[in-house]
């Protein structure tokens, strides 16, 4: 699956935003916390393959998720376009134990809360990133193959409706955190 992606820095009425947001017909369909715990690799550096391997913890209400998740390198020099795969797991820290065991090395923790909108087939997420800022996140998946420039065409113009021509960010929250 690739997953077709475009962040931009929020803009500060994010009341105005949500209005925009509903006027195109995006519908509201929940609020989530994301903890997620990146790890690098022992034989190469994701940061120079531009590669990630995160465990994420979901948690709405009071149900909690677990996931696996590797994103490839992105894939265009204008979106956050990569391969991704993904797998729910029971135990996050058993897994992080096993990736420990092979060298693995948990890197940082981003912490974020998420307000989640549909909009036909895109998914539109408010977010809160800890120590980072709020942003607009537009996303689509598609099958591996598929042209991305239709579904980036999508994206664009959605964020034009509702009014966010500039300020987009291709680095991932990840990158966009001051790390020691």
């Amino acid at each position: 699956m690739i997953e077709v992606e475009v962040k931009a820095h929020a803009p500060e009425d994010q009341d105005a935003l949500v209005k925009k947001l509903v006027k195109i017909g995006a519908k509201r369909v929940g609020e989530e916390y994301q903890e997620d715990v990146y790890f690098n690799a022992p034989h190469r550096d994701f940061a120079q393959t531009d590669e990630a391997l995160r465990i994420r913890k979901v948690q709405q209400g009071d149900s909690e998720d677990l996931f696996i998740t590797y994103k490839g390198a992105k894939m265009d020099k204008v979106s956050k376009t990569r391969k991704e795969v993904e797998v729910g797991v029971e135990d996050s820290a058993k897994v992080a134990d096993i990736f420990q065991s092979l060298s693995f090395r948990p890197v940082a923790t981003v912490r974020k809360n998420r307000t989640i909108y549909n909009l036909n087939d895109l998914v539109i997420t408010l977010d809160q990133v800890q120590g980072v800022g709020s942003f607009v996140e537009i996303e689509k998946e598609i099958e591996e193959g598929e042209d991305t420039r239709e579904a980036l065409d999508e994206i664009f113009t959605t964020y034009s409706q509702i009014g966010i021509e500039k300020g987009f960010e291709r680095r991932s929250y990840l990158e966009l955190m001051e790390l020691p």
